[in-house]
């Protein structure tokens, strides 16, 4: 359940902050959006909060400027131009973050998400450029998910999971949900990552059946929806 702050910003997680809680609804919002409209109940759903938090949670943002007024309670959510800078942004340093913890630290796959959750909100735009320039501006996260670079609009396509794939259908792993630990570490084990190609073998009775090169993997179906694939 989210908590109330000083400033009247309802927050989510254990850190009260405002400037946190306004961080994470903005870039919560910009997330949702890359698959359609981002209604309020969507978003309630995806940052573990009452409908209640979010409504209040949206007067404050709108009365900020981070989010376009409504002009229904029941219209969709949209981030106002300042409110998709500051998405950006977090959404920049988290991805970047990932990709040190992974890349230079060799933090586990699955926990990497987690612990950039606690630091993109403490680090400058400054860090997270000379974290960028490090690593040589990678292109995407260890999770396949691209890395905004002042474009807000750039790799934002939503796509299809591996769990609606027929069997004969033939993929490329695109990206992984990295909120799910415990799915990130099966699918990591199983070598289910960004950039393998995987022929789908069979796809019922909750299991997804892949070919990848010489292996055949049974996947849970729950964790077959936590890959995004193209072809």
């Amino acid at each position: 359940m989210a908590n109330k702050t000083p400033s009247g910003l309802l927050a989510v997680g254990s850190d009260r902050s405002p400037a946190r809680a306004r961080e994470d609804y903005v870039k919560a919002i910009y997330q949702l959006s890359a698959d359609g409209p981002v209604r309020a109940a969507a978003l309630a759903r995806y940052l573990h909060v009452s409908r209640v938090s979010v409504s209040k949670a949206k007067r404050l943002l709108e009365g900020e400027g981070l989010l376009e007024r409504a002009a229904s309670p029941s219209e969709p959510l949209h981030l106002s131009r300042r409110g998709r800078d500051l998405a950006v942004a977090v959404v920049r340093r988290h991805r970047l973050l990932e990709t040190f913890l992974h890349r230079s630290l060799r933090v586990p796959l699955e926990r990497v998400h987690a612990e950039a959750e606690r630091i993109e909100h403490v680090i400058s735009d400054d860090v997270a450029s000379r974290i960028a320039d490090l690593l040589g501006r990678p292109r995407t996260d260890p999770h396949g998910h691209p890395i905004p670079y002042g474009d807000a609009a750039a790799g934002r396509r939503s796509l299809p999971t591996l769990a609606e794939l027929g069997a004969g259908s033939r993929a490329r792993v695109a990206s992984l949900d990295d909120r799910d630990e415990e799915a990130v570490a099966a699918l990591a084990r199983a070598g289910v990552l960004p950039g393998a190609t995987l022929r789908v073998e069979s796809n019922e009775r909750g299991k997804v059946v892949v070919r990848c090169g010489k292996r055949a993997i049974a996947l849970q179906r729950r964790h077959a929806e936590k890959v995004r694939v193209g072809a």
